[in-house]
């Protein structure tokens, strides 16, 4: 399908506008959305994904190549982490922190260009960001990983 990864940002970029629909005024929340796209020839195991800090569960939207039963994601194939943040109050700046670990890399992703991310990748293997967009205001982000191998 030639507009395959098109239509995936696409579904992205609906999650995050969801959000900014979806919660407003008093009830705003920021959100997080990371899409991960294995451009390798192997399997990818995707181990552990959470929010550190935020409001939801992490919810994933992957394509048909990721087995959810073991976890694997196949040559080819996507998977989107989505999460929004609790309600920001005093007490609290409503944040929300991705952590995504699998059996190449490890990566902390911020809803905000104003905290740091980390991304720790084992050798011979590449982790690039397609994408890192942040709303001016912090209110939510968007990332793109592409995994190769060297």
């Amino acid at each position: 399908m030639s507009n395959y990864f098109l239509r995936l940002d696409q579904e992205s970029w609906l999650l995050a506008s969801y959000v900014d629909q979806k919660f407003k005024g008093l009830s705003s929340r920021r959100c997080i959305v990371a899409g991960m796209i294995n451009g390798t020839n192997e399997r990818i195991q995707v181990k552990n994904f959470r929010l550190i800090q935020g409001g939801s569960p992490c919810f994933t939207f992957p394509t048909i190549e990721y087995d959810k039963n073991q976890g694997i994601l196949h040559p080819g194939g996507a998977i989107i982490f989505f999460g929004w943040s609790a309600v920001p109050s005093l007490l609290q700046p409503g944040n929300v922190i991705l952590h995504i670990e699998t059996n190449i890399f490890v990566s902390v992703l911020s809803d905000s260009i104003s905290q740091s991310t980390s991304t720790q990748v084992l050798p011979t293997w590449h982790v690039d960001f397609l994408e890192k967009s942040y709303d001016s205001n912090e209110w939510w982000a968007k990332y793109w990983i592409l995994i190769r191998k060297t």
